[in-house]
């Protein structure tokens, strides 16, 4: 670890989430974005196939003494979709994060959204459990994907800052830690600074990581969208138990 920067409730890291994860206490909730394990032509980042399925499961372990009582949304690529009742733990729900865009480009139709699993550890750990389980009643998003083109952050694959927000909702209440060990231009802390949860997160790449410490103090800089309240469920529950 080569450094470390505060910026309001953040705390970010630089340096190998291998070594770092190890060393750090509980938190409410992950979400995160690791890379992608599909050998993706346009990563600036090792996504190594062979290795990918080691990483994930390390990466549950970790959530097991991270988040003892919480919830943990990863994100995913569509073409391992076939393999992830082999890296996550039983009962793991999908997320479709949508994008406004997919529709008008010349691909197929799974490129309209990206699959984010997620589950809740704990007592009582269905997808719909726990103090912030009111807001769990939504199996979708669409995120301004359009809008990521707009700020131009230099990450090749950066996620909307609405869909990141949606999550962080779900993911902890006002207050709440959340975590991301694959924090790359620093979307999940600029979606915490945004709603008023902590943030702890981590990235390998020095460029990267420049960018989200920038990202996520401009953040701070701007009033918060959601004061002492919660975000209001509009649907109702689709994930399953009657």
């Amino acid at each position: 670890m080569s450094r470390v920067e505060h910026i309001g409730d953040a705390t970010l890291y630089l340096g190998d989430c291998l070594e770092i994860l190890p060393t750090l206490g509980n938190v409410d909730a992950i979400v995160t974005d690791p890379p992608y394990g599909i050998g993706w032509s346009r990563a600036t980042w090792v996504d190594d196939v062979d290795a990918y399925p080691t990483l994930m499961r390390w990466l549950v372990e970790q959530t097991d003494r991270l988040v003892p009582c919480g919830f943990v949304f990863v994100f995913q690529a569509m073409p391992n979709v076939g393999k992830y009742h082999e890296w996550f733990p039983d009962g793991y729900r999908l997320f479709a994060a949508c994008k406004n865009f997919a529709q008008i480009r010349p691909t197929g139709v799974w490129h309209s959204w990206d699959p984010v699993v997620f589950w809740r550890n704990g007592p009582n750990s269905g997808p719909n459990s726990g103090p912030n389980s009111e807001v769990v009643n939504r199996d979708y998003h669409v995120g301004n994907v359009a809008g990521v083109f707009g700020e131009r952050t230099e990450h090749p694959s950066p996620r909307p800052v609405d869909t990141m927000r949606h999550l962080v909702g779900i993911a902890a209440p006002l207050d709440g830690t959340i975590l991301d060990p694959f924090m790359g231009s620093g979307t999940t802390g600029v979606a915490c600074a945004n709603l008023g949860r902590k943030f702890i997160g981590i990235e390998i790449e020095p460029k990267y990581f420049d960018i989200a410490c920038k990202r996520i103090e401009e953040a701070y800089r701007q009033p918060r969208l959601f004061d002492d309240k919660e975000i209001e469920p509009v649907q109702n529950d689709l994930f399953g138990e009657a």
